[in-house]
């Protein structure tokens, strides 16, 4: 049987309050920021989605009949109507996307801070890096 030396670079710092406070918070915002994460992925495909759809909406004759999907139905209205329609749904999901967007950096720039104060306090003995 072999003995394990003693890492070097490990320090017994005690946690305080305030450090468990703070590595909560930082777990807290990376959870946030992953499920960000997701959801702007799901509404940048739609968005893709969209703008293709808009694209192909601005060949049609404007008074021609489309199916347009209002929820789960679909209705028949003038392309025009549609594409007004259309136009509002991407604005919508581009105003989402901005503010998703804006959210994920605010948790980002916080991340930062508390890792510079925890990484300041604990040195190696804590890993706060993402193990994707």
């Amino acid at each position: 049987m072999r003995m394990l030396e003693k890492d070097d670079t490990a320090t017994d710092v005690p946690v305080t309050r305030t450090d468990q406070d703070r590595i909560n918070a930082f777990s807290r915002l990376n959870s946030r920021a992953d499920e960000i994460v997701e959801l702007l992925d799901g509404l940048t495909k739609q968005k893709e989605d969209l703008e293709e759809v808009e694209t192909e909406m601005e060949l049609v004759d404007e008074d021609e009949q489309v199916m347009y999907k209002i929820d789960t139905t679909f209705v028949h209205l003038p392309a025009s109507e549609a594409l007004e329609h259309l136009q509002a749904a991407l604005e919508k999901i581009r105003t989402e996307v901005d503010a998703l967007e804006t959210e994920k950096q605010e948790c980002e720039d916080k991340m930062d801070e508390l890792k510079k104060d925890l990484y300041a306090k604990f040195g190696s003995s804590i890993n706060l890096e993402r193990g994707d």
